[in-house]
């Protein structure tokens, strides 16, 4: 083969790379997506500068944000901005100062582009509007010890989507941007933890805190556990099950009905933090059914009690005018009841 057609072939097979390049940039999917803050109501977190990045748009925090504490896997406030179909991020990179800890973190990590896409595009059926839709919000969790969650929200579905380590750092008054050195000033944690007047927590956050102490840190690792579970609704004869909506200590959340409720299965989901239901009678009438919260050192003794092998039925007995119901957790071999829930139960709904 002559010098001039090796040329030749090199460029052609140089350009056909490159052309499938670029038709692979302009065939991926892009979606409309913001972002938030999550941090434990107890450990409240003062944000410094962080960011989701993508190709195309970048998502950016800094201390404009201020105090972080809506509480694990809760979305906090949005900043609204023009660009509309963004890539999917690629890059997530976050300094905080956690307040209790009176400490700074930092990381900067790399995303799973492949797991994000397959969520956007799988999405969900929104309950509402009965049509398909997806996620819409990106939530980046901040925990003690540096922990963090970058968790993806749609309307009644949250998903975790990666979980990192950050490291802590030192930022002094010196270093710090403008904006952000009111964080140094001494004393400011302190006032900010200790100071009823700067409402950082809600009254009865700071009456838990001052009689239980602050939570483990490790525990918003074991939130993460998770067990061979689901939702299984008992009701009167000739009752009808409408729907289920749950959140999950992890910061999970689902919401099922029609065709996602008869089919739902055992899957490895986190233990459930609070939950609720409709269901008709015989008559059609509706009725609901909350359980608004449980007692978390019973409702985790009893999952571990059960262990992560067994299919596990999370199970709810309501009786004839929905006065009262009963809940335990069941499997092939044993069953064990659920006796410090906080259960609200409607009347008749017109």
């Amino acid at each position: 083969m002559g010098i001039s057609k090796l040329k030749i072939l090199i460029l052609f097979v140089v350009c056909s790379f490159s052309l499938a390049s670029c038709q692979n940039k302009k065939m991926e999917e892009k979606y409309n997506w913001l972002g938030t803050i999550s941090a434990p109501q107890e450990y409240p977190m003062e944000i410094y500068k962080g960011a989701i990045i993508a190709d195309d748009f970048t998502y950016s925090f800094d201390a404009i944000w201020g105090t972080q504490n809506t509480g694990w896997g809760n979305e906090g406030g949005t900043m609204s901005v023009s660009t509309q179909n963004m890539n999917i991020p690629s890059q997530l990179e976050f300094t905080w100062y956690s307040l209790v800890e009176n400490k700074f973190y930092t990381g900067k990590w790399d995303l799973d582009k492949d797991k994000i896409a397959e969520l956007f595009k799988n999405g969900f059926i929104d309950q509402d509007t009965k049509k398909k839709t997806t996620y819409n919000n990106f939530i980046v969790g901040l925990a003690p010890k540096g922990r963090v969650v970058l968790w993806i929200n749609g309307p009644g579905n949250q998903k975790e989507v990666s979980v990192f380590q950050a490291h802590d750092t030192v930022i002094t008054k010196e270093k710090a941007y403008e904006n952000a050195k009111y964080m140094l000033k001494e004393g400011f944690a302190d006032r900010m933890l200790n100071d009823p007047s700067y409402e950082t927590f809600k009254p009865e956050v700071r009456a838990k805190i001052k009689e239980q102490g602050y939570p483990a840190p490790g525990i918003y690792d074991v939130y993460r556990e998770r067990y061979n579970w689901k939702p299984s609704v008992i009701l009167p004869d000739g009752a009808e099950w409408i729907d289920f909506g749950f959140k999950n200590y992890n910061g999970e959340q689902e919401n099922l009905f029609g065709e996602s409720l008869h089919n739902d299965s055992y899957q490895k989901r986190a233990v459930p933090k609070f939950c609720g239901f409709y269901w008709r009678d015989k008559s059609k009438n509706r009725y609901a059914v909350w359980i608004d919260s449980f007692d978390e050192k019973e409702i985790f003794e009893l999952f571990q009690k059960l262990g992560k092998e067994d299919n596990i039925d999370f199970v709810i007995k309501v009786d004839n005018d929905n006065a009262k119901a009963s809940l335990s957790l069941k499997t092939k071999t044993q069953e064990v009841s659920i006796n410090k829930a906080k259960i609200r139960l409607s009347q008749k709904i017109e």
